[in-house]
């Protein structure tokens, strides 16, 4: 019998101990990278996860905050929670609170002001007795119509859509940078 492992080279007879080498490099090899694989894969999904879906924290349709018989016209604003879904990153919330507005009805026109100081982003109470929005924060008296009136805000309380339909006010809440004097979408 020929002793295969002890072929000189060149002789024409297969080299077993290289072969089986290279078997052994190739089969551990192959089984770490699937297994590195399986673990990557998925890994990387869930990282990459945010960047090929939107999340959001506003809402993109009216939200209906309320029956429209508790506006009357000529009453003070009511403050009402805007309730919807949310989906940030990698969590989907239905019905959470998302911010909140505060709604009126003058001469049967409805108005919305985002309950959020656009100075920086403190919150915005109504004054009943004095008939304007305060922002305690920096002391900014707003007019009934969101105007500045005092302190350091450089532009008016941020407008929010509002509409009426089938007996239901919805507004719809949107976000806007703080801190300068146009009104932008954050």
């Amino acid at each position: 019998m020929v002793d295969e492992k002890a072929a000189p080279p060149g002789s024409g007879a297969p080299n077993v101990e290289n072969r089986r080498g290279f078997l052994k490099v190739l089969g551990i090899g192959g089984l770490g990278a699937g297994a590195a694989g399986t673990a990557l894969v998925p890994a990387l999904r869930a990282t990459t996860y945010p960047l090929q879906n939107e999340t959001t924290s506003e809402s993109v349709a009216f939200v209906p905050v309320g029956k429209a018989e508790r506006f009357k016209d000529g009453a003070p604003p009511l403050k009402v929670d805007v309730v919807a879904d949310q989906q940030d990153a990698w969590n989907r919330v239905e019905q959470v609170k998302i911010g909140a507005a505060w709604v009126a009805r003058k001469a049967g026109k409805l108005t919305a002001y985002s309950s959020v100081c656009p100075h920086l982003g403190c919150g915005v109470d109504y004054v009943a007795d004095k008939h304007k929005y305060y922002c305690a924060c920096h002391r900014s008296w707003f007019a009934e119509d969101g105007a500045v009136e005092t302190g350091p805000c450089l532009r008016a309380l941020d407008t929010l859509e509002v509409q009426e339909q089938d007996g239901k006010v919805a507004v719809q809440y949107q976000k806007f940078k703080l801190g300068i004097a146009a009104k932008e979408k954050a």
